[in-house]
């Protein structure tokens, strides 16, 4: 059973594409770095979380991808999705490996950057949008800084280092 606490939001379904079930997804996650076998995206049914098997997906820009799913073959069928958050559980993330744990469990771990050094500690993780934020103590205030931006998350020594673009501090 899929339990919504083990869920991370990778986005949001716009509106159909075409007649033949292809979902617009807007989203900045690569569903080709999905690890898993048999891929699939969790998006909630009058309450329930249900998985839908990915049968296609290709490209449109920078943050749509066109989706098509098993059983979702008409235009009628891909409406349902209208609006709906597109989810997949967190050891699924392109981050995760079996010693990974998703960015729902790096709460507590210490962020540096490779010029900066040592930022501070993950506070909360912030996931409500496709652009999971880590919200991070920093000299007693919190910022808030891109997952997308992580380049190791070190589960063993609750480390994740990050490459903050110059100026980063200055917005």
């Amino acid at each position: 059973m899929i339990k919504k606490e083990e869920l991370v939001k990778i986005g949001q379904f716009a509106k159909p594409h075409g007649i033949k079930g292809e979902i617009s997804l807007v989203t900045d996650y690569d569903l080709a770095d999905i690890s898993c076998d048999n891929p699939y995206i969790v998006c909630d049914m009058d309450g329930i979380p249900v998985p839908f098997f990915i049968d296609s997906y290709r490209q449109k820009s920078n943050t749509t991808t066109l989706v098509g799913f098993d059983g979702i073959d008409s235009e009628e069928k891909a409406k349902l999705f209208t609006g709906k958050q597109a989810c997949i559980p967190a050891d699924m993330l392109p981050l995760h490996d079996e010693d990974m744990p998703g960015w729902n469990s790096v709460t507590g771990y210490t962020v540096s950057d490779g010029k900066i050094g040592r930022i501070g500690l993950v506070t909360d993780i912030d996931d409500k949008t496709a652009n999971i934020l880590l919200a991070v103590d920093y000299k007693e205030k919190e910022i808030l800084v891109p997952a997308a931006l992580a380049i190791t998350v070190d589960p063993e020594r609750k480390t994740i280092e990050v490459a903050l673009p110059e100026g980063f501090f200055e917005i």
